[in-house]
């Protein structure tokens, strides 16, 4: 193991009494002859994702979203790989793949789905700025996104937070 971190509604900052347990763990080799290695499974309420280093930081370049939030995670509770991840930046890759996935989240009126979108787009809008994000939001950005996914109508919310994460909303830069 390399490194390994609390992932999901705990790392966002959005656990509740129920929620369950969710981690992402980096290993040095793949346990097979394997080119990419990834498995998810969830054994007694506990939610885990391994990855092979290489599989890893491919993810990562390409902007895969549970990747980077792993990457950027401050909650690691194992890492041997410190100095890389501090020094890992998000490129210009990670437009396309979040604006997708924020997307998709954003269809309909869901208010889970609705809220990962908007916590994405801070996220996105950080990366494009910095090249890092902190995948767990404020105290603040938590209310705002929970609020904002819960009582904005949809139709609004949609194209508020396809705009936002595009960089076309400054208003609320303050939230973070």
């Amino acid at each position: 193991m390399l490194f390994k971190t609390i992932h999901g509604s705990r790392l966002y900052g959005l656990a509740h009494k129920d929620s369950d347990y969710d981690f992402y763990t980096v290993v040095d080799r793949v346990p097979k002859r394997r080119a990419k290695y990834a498995t998810h499974k969830i054994v007694d309420g506990v939610d885990s994702v391994v990855v092979d280093f290489g599989t890893w930081v491919n993810m990562c370049q390409s902007g895969v979203p549970q990747a980077l939030e792993a990457m950027f995670s401050r909650q690691a509770t194992f890492d041997d790989i410190s100095e890389f991840r501090e020094s890992f930046v998000a490129g210009e890759t990670v437009r396309d793949k979040y604006y997708r996935t924020i997307d998709n989240f954003i269809r309909e009126p869901d208010f889970k789905k609705n809220r990962h979108a908007l916590r994405m787009a801070l996220n996105l809008r950080d990366a494009l700025r910095y090249g890092r994000f902190n995948p767990t939001l404020s105290k603040r950005a938590a209310v705002w996104v929970t609020y904002h996914a819960k009582y904005m109508p949809f139709d609004e919310l949609r194209e508020f937070t396809l705009n936002f994460a595009s960089g076309g909303v400054d208003k609320y830069d303050h939230i973070r």
